[in-house]
């Protein structure tokens, strides 16, 4: 007997049994993944501790990292290079673009693979598959929350002044966190269905940290309004920008706010949309 759709939404085998990989409507399937909420908490937890075992400094290292890429980028683009030009405080100009651009880097290129690396897990039990890859930005969020400490400090001892819009930094965070979750969907999906994204996402995330001003003042270097636009249609150079503007002050436009925000959303909905569409195939 072919599969019967239930009045709640669910597809049903003949013996009654939700088929595995669906959870009915895609409301449904948000309320899931919120009833499940406290798993995205506590896995990454235990897979920072489990990430720096072995290590004499342990998680110190998710610190570590980022600052000596600060030094070192710093050090070769500011002082050797003189690629400084236009900014008042280059050290904090890329403290700021590294920490934030890892930050949706380690999220996409991490969550990739949370299908791949989980199928035993997949076949096990039924759950919303979703949760994988947003755990793995979850994971890559409290790695981040230390380095915006440290992110800060740096600002403010190179001489940036606290100022009032610093508040909106929790809700830069936010949507950040909510266009990761959104880019980390559908690579995750593309990575179950061919095994080649995981080669090419890195090579992606080279072109975007050169093509998104983490280490320059593209105001200061392009002055071409069709190559200016580009820019803009890049959501990691928005990202950027707004952090930026929120910390160190400056300029922001209206057409970067918006361009960020329509990223975000459609980002994210199309993601969650998209990955439930495969939702039966990944534990194939």
């Amino acid at each position: 007997m072919k599969a019967q759709k239930k009045a709640n939404g669910n597809e049903t085998r003949s013996d009654g049994l939700i088929k595995p990989g669906h959870h009915g409507s895609l409301l449904d399937y948000m309320r899931k993944i919120w009833e499940r909420r406290e798993y995205l908490y506590q896995v990454p937890k235990h897979e920072l501790r489990s990430q720096q075992m072995g290590t004499v400094l342990g998680n110190v290292w998710h610190l570590l990292n980022p600052i000596l890429s600060i030094v070192v980028y710093a050090v070769i683009f500011g002082v050797i290079l003189k690629v400084d030009r236009g900014v008042s405080n280059f050290v904090a100009f890329v403290a700021i673009g590294v920490f934030v651009f890892s930050f949706s880097q380690k999220s996409i290129i991490t969550g990739s693979q949370s299908i791949v690396k989980n199928r035993t897990l997949i076949r096990s039990i039924n759950f919303p598959r979703a949760l994988l890859p947003i755990t793995s930005v979850s994971t890559e969020f409290l790695a981040f929350l230390p380095g915006l400490a440290v992110m800060f400090a740096t600002c403010i001892a190179t001489g940036a002044n606290p100022k009032l819009s610093w508040v909106i930094i929790p809700a830069l965070i936010l949507v950040q966190f909510i266009f990761n979750c959104g880019a980390t969907l559908i690579t995750a999906r593309a990575t179950a269905r061919y095994g080649d994204v995981k080669n090419i996402l890195p090579f992606v995330f080279r072109l975007l940290f050169y093509g998104s001003g983490v280490l320059f003042s593209v105001d200061a270097y392009v002055t071409n309004e069709l190559m200016r636009n580009l820019f803009v249609l890049n959501p990691m150079f928005n990202i950027l920008e707004l952090y930026r503007w929120a910390i160190l002050g400056g300029s922001i436009s209206s057409v970067e706010l918006f361009a960020l925000a329509a990223w975000t959303i459609c980002l994210f909905y199309f993601g969650v949309f998209w990955f439930r569409k495969g939702e039966s195939s990944y534990g194939a």
